[in-house]
């Protein structure tokens, strides 16, 4: 499979137009070049060849494959992610989707369709316009930020993003995200936090264990990403939370060009005593905050123990975020991106 696209610095090209076909619902498997939409995903009026013909652009590049943004001859666009090194058949990948596929929730990106093959394995979603968290906090190539989330913003992408996660973990069968991080946060219609990417590490092949993209938000029990747990969700919650409040990645180069690891950097300032210096520069043009800001840390340092047993559940996390960020003030406040 070939999808015709250009990097995102360029212009998109223009799609070839093809006749609209009636979307295939679950139960139409009777080939292998059909992409599988859910039940709820009939509105969508294309098929694998139109998906081919689209023009399409890199989106962003990860451990677990290339996302494209593609954008169809109906006006319809699509997150399409093009899996690599799936270390599952056809059947487990299937029952997967099927499980995911059924997830509904405002802080979780749905899954639209799938499509299998013995050498493509892709997953379609809805597209973002603003991109996702980490573009927010550190520009597009992730080596500098154009702009910043202001503070609201901020406790909205965690309170979403802890919801999400909540949700997700109390789906039938233990359900685990497995690679939680900033890449992987949206912002949804009201600017909550949306999680995508749900249980995609259970069906790759292991990541090597220096993958800075990952290792960063990487519980440290966990040794294959393949077995992520609920509790290491936790964990990766708390660094993807530190990292909201400090504006700087899970691994980054200090001033000796030392690479630190953000946790525990975090936990070494705190230790001291020179909380203050944890924070992002940014959030201190807001007033009021300080309190919210020092509650959040705590959560976030919370998660991100090192042991296991010792993390809240996520459903114990959102309790706390929603104390101390009462819904009232929340829903009074329009999230924006504030230009530096």
């Amino acid at each position: 499979m070939v999808l015709c696209c250009k990097d995102c610095a360029s212009d998109v090209t223009e799609p070839v137009k093809s006749k609209k076909k009636e979307a295939k619902t679950s139960t139409s498997r009777e080939k292998d070049d059909k992409i599988v939409f859910f039940d709820d995903c009939n509105h969508f009026a294309f098929d694998l060849e139109d998906l081919l013909r689209a023009s399409a652009e890199v989106f962003g590049k990860g451990v677990f494959g290339t996302t494209y943004r593609a954008a169809l001859d109906d006006a319809t666009t699509v997150v399409v992610k093009r899996l690599k090194d799936v270390g599952v058949g056809k059947k487990e990948f299937e029952q997967h989707m099927e499980v995911v596929g059924k997830l509904k929730h405002e802080n979780v990106d749905a899954i639209r369709a799938y499509y299998y093959s013995k050498d493509e394995k892709l997953v379609l979603s809805d597209y973002y316009q603003q991109g996702s968290v980490s573009s927010m906090l550190h520009g597009k190539s992730g080596e500098g930020s154009t702009s910043s989330l202001d503070w609201d913003s901020r406790l909205r992408i965690a309170i979403g993003t802890a919801r999400g996660i909540a949700y997700i973990h109390a789906h039938r069968g233990n359900l685990v995200h497995g690679n939680i991080k900033a890449s992987n946060i949206f912002l949804n219609s009201q600017g909550y936090g949306c999680v995508s990417d749900i249980g995609l590490a259970t069906l790759m092949s292991s990541v090597p264990l220096g993958d800075t993209r990952v290792t960063g938000y990487r519980a440290p029990e966990v040794t294959d990403t393949r077995k992520a747990t609920q509790s290491s969700d936790v964990y990766s919650f708390g660094v993807l939370l530190l990292e909201l409040l400090t504006g700087k990645s899970p691994l980054y180069a200090s001033d000796g060009e030392q690479v630190v690891d953000l946790v525990r950097w975090v936990k070494s300032v705190v230790k001291e005593e020179w909380t203050a210096e944890v924070f992002d520069v940014e959030l201190w043009k807001y007033s009021n905050v300080e309190e919210e800001m020092v509650e959040m840390l705590q959560i976030g340092i919370t998660c991100a123990v090192k042991k296991p047993y010792q993390r809240p559940q996520m459903s114990e996390v959102v309790k706390l975020m929603e104390g101390i960020c009462p819904e009232s003030r929340s829903e009074a406040s329009t999230p924006t991106i504030c230009a530096t």
